[in-house]
């Protein structure tokens, strides 16, 4: 696990909710503290110069974070929310679109850290 002071930003987490009885659709923003954000990720040199496709990486260790929403209440990742390619990331008051999730499992059932990338 990397410890806090390599882990010092704060990614806006805002998920698309089912439409209600009105048909309208619904968000939730979560707050995500203590989480490593990458822009350079995807970046590869070629012969045509540096291309990328995916343009950020975020990497949250589960044993030390912190998220809430907007009532201020603490969530769990696995319990109170989970993170889908159909949500969004803000960071940095820039949008990306999640292209993947990939959960980290060291010797259990529970993930150790999720690694979230977007473009």
């Amino acid at each position: 696990m990397l410890p806090r002071r390599f882990r010092p930003h704060t990614v806006q987490l805002i998920k698309q909710l089912p439409e209600n009885e009105n048909g309208v659709a619904a968000e939730q923003v979560i707050m995500i503290l203590h989480v490593k954000a990458d822009l350079s990720y995807g970046m590869q040199q070629s012969k045509r110069g540096i291309t990328t496709d995916d343009k950020i990486i975020v990497y949250v260790e589960l044993g030390d974070y912190t998220a809430y929403d907007e009532n201020d209440r603490v969530l769990q990742y696995g319990t109170d929310f989970f993170i889908n390619t159909n949500d969004t990331l803000n960071f940095r008051d820039d949008e990306y679109a999640i292209t993947g999730v990939n959960e980290i499992f060291l010797d259990g059932t529970k993930p150790i850290r999720v690694e979230i990338t977007g473009k």
